[in-house]
């Protein structure tokens, strides 16, 4: 493992049912999700290239310089390191065939979800991100933010217990 990667958790596989909020950040932190041509085309990679891989987007938000997203294995072939790994080449090499430049960092950074952890919290804290980050005022006003699952008005005022869906 290179030591700009962050560790996994320990005694972890990263596959099968389980939920994971993962962020992406892009090269030296720059700003390549700013245009939003480029953060449209990275919104509308994200729910169909995860499906494929057996997992559900609960949430995802692409911010300037980092990606959040919220993932759900719904079997057992779920491989969140492949996967990750598998989505960032994809994404990378579209990427540098266009602008000759890297788009993402090195790794990504993971929490692995406990059934005890409150999913509610993470999701707004994903839906929130831009407006912690000054580019918004309310969530509904930034577009770059979705689910494969849920629509807007019910990730924001979802009031169900967001229990995982294999239960």
């Amino acid at each position: 493992m290179s030591p700009n990667t962050p560790p996994r958790a320990a005694g972890c596989t990263y596959c099968g049912q389980c939920r994971y909020f993962v962020t992406c950040c892009t090269n030296n932190r720059a700003t390549s999700f700013a245009d939003p041509l480029v953060a449209e085309w990275l919104c509308a990679e994200i729910p169909r290239f995860f499906e494929r891989r057996a997992f559900v987007v609960l949430a995802y938000c692409v911010m300037p310089d980092h990606a959040h997203l919220l993932l759900e294995g719904i079997d057992e072939t779920a491989d969140v390191r492949e996967t990750m790994r598998a989505w960032k080449q994809r994404t990378g090499f579209d990427w540098k065939r266009r602008t000759r430049t890297p788009l993402w960092q090195e790794g990504f950074h993971d929490r692995v979800l406990r059934d005890s952890d409150d999913t509610r919290a993470v999701v707004r804290y994903v839906l929130e991100n831009p407006i912690r980050s000054g580019l918004v005022q309310q969530v509904g006003d930034y577009r770059w933010l979705g689910s494969s699952r849920y629509t807007l008005d019910e990730l924001h005022d979802h009031a169900g217990a967001w229990t995982p869906s294999w239960k």
